[in-house]
């Protein structure tokens, strides 16, 4: 396949070199620097759990030097979509495959407007990534990527890419409920985003301490009355948290499953996560805000949910954002991440 990631930062370049080294001819859209150390060096570094590998692939950083794709991931920050596939709207009419690992539930419906809809699949990403330095990345994470076909996908378009997936080393689950993953995640991510960009605190510390946890129950009881009201039902799938059992609970039964949750944490001394909206923040970059807690405020609103929690989240972490990236006078390429 000749396949482009396009925004290809830590997550995205872990894709990219897994398939670039299962023998598929793979570009990387990414920043200037990452780009140029993967040109200097003709490929990529990819530290996985138990291997290290170099993979050879492209990197660039201006989309008008991208050759014709069949296969497009799209692994940009939410903000960023629009320019970037903008940038790349002459690549569209040969793809045949077009899917989203973007947090959120929007990456699929951007894709179908860009290009030819029956082409995009949807897609749900818990492999984990970390861009050491241009040119070299971590595999933090071996969690599997679900894939799935979307309302108007063409037959087979799902299965196939699971399968390259899998002959790629990263592990793929096929399923007709994609839309449930994705909403699942999107309600996993609330709370996890939330509370620690506003307190500034490693994962863990949202369910040991007791008022933190506290929000956190708040935000997945409403983010699943939110997918409930629009007509999803999310449920407790692998690698993530238990968000349907979670807001299913009697109240003190949740806050006990949560705290739990943070002592296992604790107990794998897994005690120094910084979770990709904190670290966004710390970067003084834009979040992901608007498609996280900004997407379920307004099905909230529209739906008639009430869900005071999340607005107040969106809220506060929006101004944040609007207050930090002024600050900073950001300067994010299309092909951020």
């Amino acid at each position: 396949m000749r396949v482009l990631i396009a925004g290809a930062g830590s997550l995205g370049t872990v894709y990219g070199g897994f398939l670039a080294r299962a023998g598929h001819d793979v570009q990387l859209l990414c920043r200037p620097a990452h780009a140029a150390a993967v040109t200097g060096r003709g490929g990529v570094e990819v530290r996985s759990i138990d291997e290290t590998f170099v993979a050879p692939l492209r990197a660039t950083a201006d989309p008008t030097a991208l050759d014709a794709v069949d296969v497009v991931v799209l692994a940009c920050k939410a903000p960023d979509t629009s320019d970037l596939l903008g940038g790349i709207a002459h690549l569209a009419g040969s793809v045949s495959t077009a899917v989203s690992i973007q947090n959120g539930v929007t990456g699929g419906a951007a894709l179908a407007g860009w290009c030819d809809p029956s082409a995009v699949v949807g897609g749900v990403s818990m492999v984990g990534g970390t861009l050491v330095e241009p040119g070299v990345v971590a595999h933090t994470l071996a969690g599997p990527t679900f894939v799935g076909p979307l309302g108007g996908t063409r037959a087979g378009a799902a299965a196939q890419l699971a399968d390259e997936l899998g002959a790629a080393g990263l592990e793929a689950v096929l399923t007709d409920r994609i839309t449930s993953v994705e909403w699942s995640k999107l309600v996993h991510a609330s709370p996890s985003m939330a509370l620690t960009a506003l307190t500034r605190l490693d994962f863990h510390h949202v369910f040991v301490q007791p008022n933190l946890a506290e929000a956190f129950l708040d935000l997945v009881v409403e983010g699943v009355a939110i997918a409930d009201a629009a007509g999803v039902a999310v449920d407790d799938w692998p690698h993530l948290l238990p968000v349907r059992t979670l807001a299913r609970l009697p109240r003190a039964e949740g806050l006990a499953a949560v705290a739990a949750h943070g002592r296992r944490l604790v107990d794998a001394g897994m005690t120094s996560i910084r979770i990709s909206m904190l670290q966004s923040i710390e970067r003084g970059r834009r979040t992901e805000v608007d498609a996280i807690h900004g997407q379920l405020a307004r099905e909230a609103a529209r739906l008639g949910v009430a869900a005071p929690a999340t607005r107040f989240a969106h809220q506060v972490l929006s101004g944040l954002d609007r207050v930090l990236v002024h600050q900073g006078g950001e300067e994010e390429a299309p092909c951020s991440s």
